[in-house]
């Protein structure tokens, strides 16, 4: 039987890039897992298999209605059967496994949204999981994942409490009441701002677009970070995201940023452990002055994030139409990140093929890996050179450190010892000469060398450094057949060409010439 249901205001976000972007990997979400290769093959594939069949959602099929308008279509008659494929893997340029690419757009309109391969060779296996993003997010690999393990290890699994296509209805319900019109309300009074866009702006144009990502281990105390928040009243998300406010604002030289970050918006409990897309995009916008407080300026940022959670029935893509905002930087604080992952009780190592999520042009990350505050860009490298984005990096550094330390905005420095030491290496220009010569001599010196040379140009007309220096010798001459005692000399030229005639003879003859146009 077939049952049918809206999409979500973000799901329909995708579903427009999506139709904008057919023939083109958008918005696939492809990992690959290399597992032990001593699991048990059969275990495993039955175990996917189970997996994959206790989320309805991921036999979500787009279909439009008679007007025309999106609709996820699910059919709970269809099935889904995993063979193990042998061969050769190749996870350069997003992946190859027998000489065919791994990563296949998807078709809206006519495709099953997931691509689910159980691969192997002679020492692993390679669990190849690609869902498009408007079915599911990363909170829904995590669920596969967690699944997987659990029937391989003699589990059972428990049906949806709620499926993606009940949380669309859901919404569509609560944009019908009074909370809709409060969020358009609340959203005008603080975002009033759609004359700000504030970027880290590109140092490069290259025509073809490309792709790269680079991380920084932070030089900060994790205990120093708890108890600063602790003792401040501040979430760590808060703290990290709106650091990254002040950075933005100060890159563009203003008082004021915007930008946009996420959370994974699975705000039912019935919704945790389902397959679904619920992260939202969420705007950003802070401002301060030379008086503003660090305290104040977090606790500014928190209240705001609560706002735009609580008023979630008013959409960010309502925000963009409504406002204008303009935004083309992000920002997420992602948390607890594991280095040591297992699979059905053995070392499991994920493996991200590339980045086809169509986001913004820079995405920078906060989290926590290996007792480490670390912070990852990924970025377009056809607008952005590696070294802008480290300098980004080190300057984020900066400022977590200034707003640990510092009372007020405006002692807080965006930049490092070793940024302030390369900055200081541009000033040493101080080069040897011989200061026994004058400008005289050196002139003397160069005519002597090439009297035919162009020494002045001025609109049409040209003179040679032997044309200029007969031309200051006769000036100086004159200089010489009116002595006055005095040592400085008014001229007005009759041209701009005159000019370094007029000042050589005057320092010829020890004076200052002082020119009027």
């Amino acid at each position: 039987m077939k049952t049918s249901a809206p999409l979500s205001k973000v799901q329909y976000g995708l579903y427009v890039e999506c139709v904008a972007h057919q023939g083109e990997a958008c918005y696939n979400l492809p990992y690959l897992y290399v597992l032990d290769g001593t699991l048990e093959e059969e275990r495993l594939r039955k175990a996917i298999e189970t997996a994959v069949a206790a989320h309805p959602t991921l036999f979500t099929r787009i279909e439009l209605n008679e007007q025309g308008d999106p609709l996820q279509t699910i059919d709970d008659t269809e099935t889904f059967t995993l063979n193990v494929e042998n061969g050769t893997l190749n996870i350069e340029n997003g992946g190859t496994f027998n000489g065919q690419p791994l990563i296949v757009p998807f078709d809206i309109y006519k495709d099953r949204l997931f691509h689910i391969r159980l691969l192997k060779d002679a020492e692993h296996f390679y669990f190849f999981l690609d869902i498009h993003h408007i079915i599911g997010d990363g909170t829904t690999l995590k669920v596969m994942l967690t699944d997987i393990d659990k029937v391989y290890g003699g589990g059972t699994l428990e049906p949806e409490a709620m499926t993606m296509a009940e949380v669309a209805i859901a919404e569509e319900e609560l944009r019908k009441t009074s909370a809709f019109d409060e969020g358009k309300q609340w959203y005008a009074q603080n975002f009033d701002c759609g004359d700000c866009f504030t970027q880290l702006m590109p140092d490069l144009e290259e025509p073809e677009h490309s792709e790269a990502s680079m991380v920084r281990t932070l030089n900060v105390e994790m205990a120093e970070v708890d108890a600063f928040c602790k003792e401040k009243g501040i979430f760590k998300s808060n703290f990290f995201t709106t650091v990254y406010s002040f950075l933005l604002a100060k890159y563009n030289n203003e008082q004021e940023s915007l930008f946009t970050t996420i959370y994974n918006g699975r705000t039912d409990k019935r919704f945790l452990h389902s397959v679904g897309m619920t992260v939202k995009t969420l705007p950003v916008y802070a401002k301060f002055d030379n008086e503003t407080k660090v305290l104040d300026y977090l606790k500014a940022g928190q209240d705001q994030m609560s706002g735009v959670r609580k008023h979630e029935a008013y959409a960010f893509s309502d925000a963009l139409n409504d406002l204008g905002l303009q935004s083309n930087s992000m920002f997420a604080w992602h948390g607890m990140m594991f280095a040591d992952e297992q699979l059905c009780g053995k070392p499991m190592k994920t493996i991200r093929l590339c980045n086809s999520t169509l986001e913004a042009s820079l995405y920078l990350k906060a989290f926590i890996l290996n007792g480490k505050y670390q912070v990852k860009a990924e970025y377009n490298s056809n607008e952005y050179s590696e070294e802008i984005i480290r300098q980004y990096l080190e300057s984020y550094e900066a400022v977590v450190k200034g707003f640990l330390t510092q009372e007020y905005l405006r002692d807080v420095n965006i930049t490092t010892t070793s940024q302030i030491e390369v900055l200081d290496s541009f000033n040493q220009t101080d080069v040897d000469y011989d200061d026994t010569q004058t400008i005289v001599s050196l002139f003397r010196r160069q005519v002597k060398a090439t009297p035919d040379n162009i020494a002045v140009v001025y609109t049409d007309r040209k003179y040679t450094y032997a044309e200029i220096d007969e031309i200051s010798d006769r000036i100086a001459r004159l200089y010489c057949s009116q002595r006055t005692g005095c040592r400085r000399c008014g001229v007005c030229p009759d041209s701009p060409l005159r000019v370094d005639g007029y000042c050589l003879a005057g320092c010829a003859e020890g004076r200052l010439c002082l020119p009027a146009a």
